[in-house]
Order: structure tokens, then sequence, then C-alpha cells
């Protein structure tokens, strides 16, 4: 039985049953003690087991995040679709929507523009937050603590002349986000690329995702992609809305 394989069939037998010791976990899968107590204490120490008082293990928290994490996401990629075909029709610019997904942002849906020149980001690909109009709308928006978790554990590399790396100025950027209500990226994360992005509001009054409008800025200025704000603002509303929001006045 191959690595991959024993961690599955582990992984699997907890699923079947409330709670496993590490006899029967050995007997049913034919694997020695020590390689399945190896692989119990790397899923335990990545919180996707764990063994409670009595010795028996059962599945951890992770699985819960993961499939909350899921559900999440395919309910936004649906109801945000409209809204995204909307504006990628209107502004003939490339549109993302984009999830934060252990301090990086994830692309789950995107529009390419109607232009020649396309862009070389791809559903499921992850990036940084802090210099994306995407990612900086996600963490704005996030408690306190989420913010400086992020920001202490995200290395801010400078990837243009414009990247903000600075821990300071990334809180005081985040204050402008939170008070203008949309993020912009001019040319951080890539030269002759600029966007504006703003936040996805769920039921429970928290950010879950973002959409931008992204454009190459070789042919045009920024302030072309900026007159869109209020659009894609309106847009993100409704996308909140579908999903339950009521804002707090």
């Amino acid at each position: 039985m191959k690595s991959l394989d024993k961690v599955f069939k582990i992984i699997e037998l907890l699923k079947s049953k409330n709670g496993t010791k590490l006899n029967e976990i050995t007997q049913e899968l034919a694997l020695p003690k020590s390689t399945a107590h190896r692989i119990l204490n790397e899923l335990i120490k990545n919180k996707y087991t764990y063994k409670d008082t009595n010795n028996y293990y059962r599945l951890g928290y992770k699985f819960l995040e993961i499939s909350s994490y899921m559900i999440d996401n395919f309910n936004l990629r649906e109801v945000a679709k409209k809204s995204i075909d909307k504006l990628n029709e209107l502004t003939k610019e490339t549109i993302h929507l984009a999830v934060l997904l252990d301090s990086r942002l994830t692309y789950i849906d995107k529009r390419e523009s109607q232009h020649p020149i396309k862009m070389s980001s791809q559903i499921g690909k992850s990036g940084p937050v802090y210099c994306t109009g995407v990612g900086k709308a996600l963490v704005a928006f996030q408690p306190k603590k989420v913010i400086d978790d992020i920001l202490t554990n995200t290395h801010l590399y400078k990837f243009t002349d414009n990247t903000i790396t600075s821990k300071d100025l990334l809180l005081h950027e985040f204050s402008k986000i939170r008070a203008n209500g949309y993020a912009v990226d001019m040319e951080e994360h890539e030269n002759n690329i600029g966007c504006i992005a703003a936040p996805i509001w769920n039921n429970e009054n928290k950010v879950i995702g973002s959409i931008s409008i992204t454009a190459v800025l070789i042919n045009k200025e920024f302030e072309e992609i900026l007159k869109y704000k209020d659009l894609l603002i309106s847009e993100c509303q409704k996308i909140s809305k579908r999903l339950g929001y009521i804002k707090n006045e």
C-alpha cells in the first residue's frame, strides 16, 4: 500500500466509524502500528484528525472547514455568475472572482477580456493579497486579528516599484478601502496591469469574496477603469444581497 493510499484509507476508516482506536486501524487496514501511528500524528498536527480523552481517533475540524469552504465557493460562483457576465460585457475587461484561503487569494471564476491581450491568471490559481485588488478587498474588511495574522505570516515581496511592502502603509491602505468601499491595484503586482475590486458579503456579514475589473494599461489610463467603480460596487452589493447580506446602518 503506497503512502498516500494509507493516508486515504485511514481517513475513510475514520469517516465510517464514530471513533476508532489505533489497534482497530492497524488490524482493519493491515498496517504496522508504527506506520499508522506516524500517519495519525501527521493528521493530528494538521488538524485533520484528533484523539479524544478515551484514545479514540476521530476526523478533525479541518474537514468541516474545507467542506464549508467548498459549499460557500460553489454557491458564491453560481450566485455571482450573472453579475460577472454583466461586468465583462459592459467593461470589455477581465473580471476575476476570488476568495481568501490560507492568507492568499484563490481565483474561483474568471471572464476573459474582449481585448487581444489576455491575463495569465487562472481559475484555481492563488496569489498574494497585499498587492492585488481582489486580495486587498478580501483582507481589508476582515477582523483586526485576521488582518494582523495575514500580514505577520506573509512575506511582503516587492513585485514592482508600486508594491506596498510596509505593514503600516498597508494598514492605512486597508483603512482607505473600508472607507471607499473598493480597492485598487495600480501596477502593484504586475507592471502595466491595473484593477479595481470590491468585496462580497455573506449572510453572516462577513466578506467571503471579491470581484475585480482588471485591464492592461499599455493603451489606456487607470482612470478609464476607475470610472466603473460604482457599477462594480453595485453588482457586488447585489451578489451580497442574494447571499443574505443585510447592511448594518
